[in-house]
């Protein structure tokens, strides 16, 4: 089966949809998900943003095609103010219910610092487990508000300074960094969204609540990409594609339509 730091790896990429406008700004998108070239699930977002606050939600369902892909659905949510060119969360919510695993996360977080948490089902911890503590609830932000990419300045917003930062992330079990460095500027062509795009390289480092035998795979992992799109009119971008190797093949989540600046359309996955 995927790992679980794949999985929340590649929500957390996904989740850049979450990003900061210079006016109050929609952005939506659809995406599909394929292991291997075999479509395994769609996932969509949607969000409004202003200069000095966000919300924004993701959705997924998977289909399980095959034993090694889970069957199911899930959703996140986050919102925030804007400060300094990042993102300062509130809150955030994850619901994940597959054949797999179960996750239900909702935490609360001030001034980088986590203030409330739930995290269900309670799973004690395993004797090689790394130990989180109050430190590893601080200066994080939670994986949506993660997932903003923005590039202060007045210069072009496709350029290689959208990759360089890294992100101390808190997912309510696990504190782990993602760091961006640049890769290429490419162009790309959807539904919705014909123009340039910056790509970006990403690595994973697991701090603290991993299993270093679970994690070490992914964290060795140099074949993990993020391509980056403009909101129009906004030193924003959104992910376009996300490229991932796994143990079962190369993990993709491909754009096939983004309205990026537009009014806001429902980009949930439906029945």
């Amino acid at each position: 089966m995927l790992p679980r730091s794949a999985v929340v790896l590649g929500l957390t990429l996904f989740a850049a949809a979450a990003s900061p406008v210079a006016a109050s700004e929609s952005a939506s998108g659809r995406y599909e998900i394929l292991i291997g070239g075999l479509q395994v699930g769609l996932a969509g977002f949607e969000g409004r943003f202003s200069a000095t606050s966000y919300q924004a939600s993701v959705s997924l369902r998977l289909s399980g095609v095959s034993r090694l892909v889970a069957s199911g659905r899930g959703t996140a949510s986050a919102s925030g103010r804007v400060a300094n060119g990042r993102a300062m969360p509130s809150s955030y919510t994850l619901n994940l219910a597959t054949t797999q695993q179960n996750e239900a996360i909702r935490m609360a977080i001030q001034g980088g610092s986590v203030t409330s948490l739930s995290a269900q089902p309670a799973r004690p911890d395993a004797p090689d487990q790394v130990p989180l503590t109050a430190s590893h609830r601080q200066g994080v932000l939670d994986p949506l508000a993660a997932g903003i990419f923005f590039v202060p300045g007045s210069g072009p917003t496709v350029a290689a300074a959208a990759c360089g930062r890294t992100f101390p992330v808190f997912d309510g079990r696990q504190r782990y960094d993602l760091t961006f460095t640049f890769e290429r500027l490419d162009r790309l062509q959807v539904a919705g969204y014909d123009g340039p795009v910056v790509v970006c390289n990403a690595r994973y480092r697991a701090i603290a609540g991993h299993r270093p035998a679970v994690s070490a795979p992914m964290e060795a992992n140099r074949d993990m990409q993020i391509w980056l799109a403009p909101i129009a009119g906004t030193r924003a971008l959104v992910p376009a594609r996300i490229t991932i190797r796994t143990p079962v093949g190369l993990a993709e989540v491909q754009a096939t339509r983004l309205e990026l600046g537009a009014p806001a359309a429902t980009a949930s996955v439906r029945r």
